[in-house]
């Protein structure tokens, strides 16, 4: 059985979505976030790659709108640009500080 998304839940995975595909056209556009939108964004450092059924980022975060700094673990990654400066979750943009260890380079 599917999981129930309640009622009042649709609405946010609806607009997250929306903003999600947006991003994504734009990225496939050849076009990234502006400076604007990296320098509001999260920074992540000491960061790694989870992989569950879907990958996600844990590292340690700064600057997050709904949590203070500390661990976190992302909503599913979409998108990490190729120099590892910025990735999109589901969520949100994040910029990217010093990966937790060298193997993501």
């Amino acid at each position: 059985m599917l999981p129930r998304i309640p009622p009042q839940g649709t609405a946010d995975l609806t607009r997250r979505l929306c903003a999600l595909a947006d991003d994504l056209d734009r990225i496939a556009a050849g076009q990234g976030p502006s400076e604007g939108e990296l320098s509001e964004a999260p920074l992540l450092t000491g960061w790694g790659l989870v992989a569950e059924s879907t990958f996600r980022m844990a590292g340690h975060v700064e600057g997050h709108p709904d949590c203070g700094p500390g661990s976190v673990m992302t909503s599913p990654l979409w998108h990490v640009d190729r120099s590892l400066t910025w990735g999109r979750t589901l969520s949100r943009l994040y910029r990217l500080g010093v990966p937790a260890g060298n193997d993501l380079q």
